[in-house]
């Protein structure tokens, strides 16, 4: 059968660059050396970004399962690089807090980013790449819109 190829480039094009830059963000971490899993680091730097947060809220902005999260906090908090602190307003919830040993480690996190998004856009011109952020952020904020409205039903 001959079906005309449906129109999903971009879908596709997007799905593919997520790969490739989780796969060099990857072998990034290991030139690092880190030690860590690349879903560790990733919720390292959402700690960093986004401290004194509850779990939940935590695996929700990351858009992973709430057991996903628990498995990269117990590594992190084994290691000595997060620590769950009991929350003042509901004492069954914990909030996540970067303890100072995470430092260096979120600074090799860091470079490894950089060195992911300096090759992922060197072929890009520097008066493209604002324009690049705003599209691709259109996409993920028209996305949320629709998961948003889901959970509202």
């Amino acid at each position: 059968m001959s079906l005309p190829y449906p129109n999903v480039s971009v879908t596709m094009l997007v799905v593919d660059l997520a790969r490739l830059l989780r796969r060099r963000f990857e072998a990034a971490l290991t030139e690092v050396q880190t030690g860590l899993t690349a879903g560790e680091a990733r919720t390292l730097f959402y700690v960093w970004r986004n401290p004194g947060l509850r779990q939940a809220m935590l695996a929700d902005i990351m858009y992973v399962e709430p057991m996903t999260l628990v498995g990269y906090l117990d590594s992190l908090e084994g290691a000595g690089l997060v620590k769950r602190c009991p929350d003042p307003k509901d004492k069954r919830a914990k909030l996540i807090e970067l303890t100072p040993d995470a430092d260096p480690l979120l600074e090799r996190i860091g470079d490894a980013l950089h060195t992911v998004r300096s090759k992922a856009l060197e072929e890009i011109p520097e008066d493209k790449r604002q324009i690049l952020e705003t599209l691709l952020q259109t996409m993920k904020d028209s996305l949320l819109q629709e998961v948003s409205k889901g959970k509202q039903k």
